[in-house]
């Protein structure tokens, strides 16, 4: 019997079928959903608050946090002067990416401070080296 036909007679049967699925379902990657949450009390007054991306590096790594940022803002003109880390998220990536997102925000005048919460959460699998 050559190997054409055991494989064959190996995929007619219930526990080849799994076997096969679960040989293609360890080759192909697993992502998780990327999720950058900032609720909505904080955007309160805002002209423009782009959220931040979630890194992609971030993401394979699998890194989650949540942190709170301190933004100076210009009363006069809305634009964000500085931005302060209250809170780290405990990852620098996840951090730099809320800073940049931070400083393309726009208030209306009369805003000279914010501090706000920004959470970076995957759901789902993940798979990857950690």
């Amino acid at each position: 019997m050559d190997n054409t036909v055991r494989f064959s007679n190996c995929m007619k049967t219930p526990l080849g079928i799994l076997l096969t699925l679960l040989f293609f379902a360890i080759l192909t990657p697993c992502y998780a959903t990327d999720i950058v949450r900032i609720p909505p009390q904080y955007k309160k007054d805002t002209i423009a608050a782009p959220d931040p991306e979630y890194p992609m590096k971030a993401q394979h790594l699998g890194y989650q946090g949540q942190g709170i940022y301190r933004l100076v803002i210009n009363d006069k003109t809305g634009i964000v002067d500085e931005v302060k880390v209250v809170k780290t998220t405990g990852h620098r990536e996840l951090d730099a990416s809320a800073i940049m997102a931070l400083f393309n925000w726009k208030f209306r005048p009369g805003v000279n401070h914010r501090d706000l919460l920004i959470v970076f959460e995957l759901t789902g699998w993940v798979r990857g080296l950690h």
